[in-house]
């Protein structure tokens, strides 16, 4: 039996080049309902999370974000904020970006984690209150090459994980 959410995580790649075609709507409506669905520390949901899709935006945040300069070749990008005050708020958040990237997965849209944190700039631009910190700018668009589903380089399970207690059987 197969579960679509481990296939979704093994196979999930960051995807920095973009096919020139629109997300429908309601595609982009699930992601970020994704986002909002995540689970929060006491259910504080410390964030907010602007959608753009004007292609005079997006060229800009390309510009704004240091490590995204592809989200100006993005069909959308989603700015991902947290309340300041909440000491738990860059946890929510990142909760919810993977959310976010999976469902997007999930619709075949792909998309990357851009930025962390120190992007006062993006703040301004789609004109989040300045009790709020932008965490990263999430680009999303059809991805304009097929990619190696599944194919990661990642350290061996057994380098990583252990049972019980460290260096435990597993």
């Amino acid at each position: 039996m197969t579960n679509p959410v481990f296939e979704a995580v093994r196979t999930v790649l960051a995807v920095r080049e973009y096919q020139d075609k629109p997300i429908p709507d309601e595609v982009l409506r699930r992601i970020v309902e994704a986002g909002h669905l995540s689970a929060s520390a006491s259910n504080a949901q410390p964030w907010h999370f602007v959608l753009v899709t004007r292609r005079d935006d997006l060229r800009e945040l390309g510009r704004l974000v240091a490590h995204g300069p592809y989200i100006a070749g993005a069909a959308a990008a989603i700015v991902v904020a947290y309340e300041k005050k909440n000491p738990l708020g860059v946890s929510d958040v990142s909760r919810a970006i993977q959310s976010m990237i999976l469902v997007a997965w999930g619709d075949g849209v792909g998309s990357n984690w851009t930025g962390f944190g120190a992007l006062e700039s993006v703040r301004k631009k789609v004109g989040l209150p300045e009790g709020f910190e932008v965490l990263a700018v999430v680009p999303l668009g059809y991805p304009k090459r097929k990619l190696g589903l599944g194919k990661k380089k990642r350290k061996p399970l057994a380098e990583v994980f252990s049972a019980e207690r460290f260096g435990g059987d597993n």
